[in-house]
């Protein structure tokens, strides 16, 4: 009678042990199937993590590169471009053939002195304004330094025009200081045909600039113009 006890209870518990056992394994399998999955996807947030500081240090990069390549080509004062943007702006010209005008403030030296450099910076701002008012989107306008600056024009047959309306711009309406001073400020035009800037830009740059002692020579508040080429 034991012996058959035995055997009942061992063959009557056996298949509920091989379930616990299958549900065991199962449990296991699943357990380490979570745990991949959780590795997997702190792996894919830790990538995508660094792709997304990748880019944004690549685009902080780029606005850094872009921002010191705009301070380096512009001035600071008038944000027109300086002598060095100027000449980097006339590459993209490379065999456009118009005209080299060289601006000049009339009696600038005597406006600081009388009025102090604040406001002259004022009016070199302004005049830069107005000019910038003038130049159409083709053309090329810089301060070189001081009351001087410098235009390219992309054309060979409105110079007269162009020259005429710079100097009107600037002449037309006083510029006000402050509330209680407004003074008349005028510039002189000198101008010389340019059709090569880095063959012909020193030559151009010499009769531009003797055109403009002509302009100031008779009287200033206006523009003289050489037509002769520069070879």
């Amino acid at each position: 009678m034991k012996k058959l006890f035995f055997l009942a209870v061992l063959f009557s518990s056996s298949p509920v042990e091989a379930v616990s056992d299958d549900v065991f394994e199962y449990q296991q399998v699943a357990a380490n199937a979570i745990m991949l999955a959780i590795i997997l996807a702190i792996n894919l947030l830790f990538f995508f993590s660094l792709l997304t500081i990748a880019g944004f240090l690549s685009r902080k990069k780029g606005a850094a590169l872009k921002a010191a390549e705009t301070s380096a080509n512009h001035d600071p004062l008038t944000a027109l471009l300086n002598r060095r943007g100027f000449e980097a702006a006339m590459e993209k010209k490379e065999g456009v053939k118009g005209f080299l005008l060289i601006v000049d403030i009339d009696d600038f030296k005597q406006i600081n002195d009388t009025y102090g450099h604040s406001h002259g910076d004022k009016i070199l701002q302004e005049v830069s304004a107005r000019l910038s008012s003038v130049v159409r989107s083709d053309d090329v306008l810089a301060r070189l330094g001081g009351e001087e600056f410098v235009i390219f024009i992309c054309s060979e047959d409105k110079v007269e025009e162009l020259a005429d309306r710079l100097v009107k711009s600037v002449a037309s309406k006083l510029f006000c200081l402050n509330n209680d001073i407004n003074i008349q400020v005028t510039i002189s035009v000198g101008a010389a045909q340019l059709n090569d800037f880095y063959v012909h830009y020193e030559a151009a740059y010499e009769k531009a600039d003797m055109s403009l002692y002509q302009a100031k020579k008779q009287g200033k508040n206006q523009f003289a113009i050489s037509l002769s080429q520069s070879l």
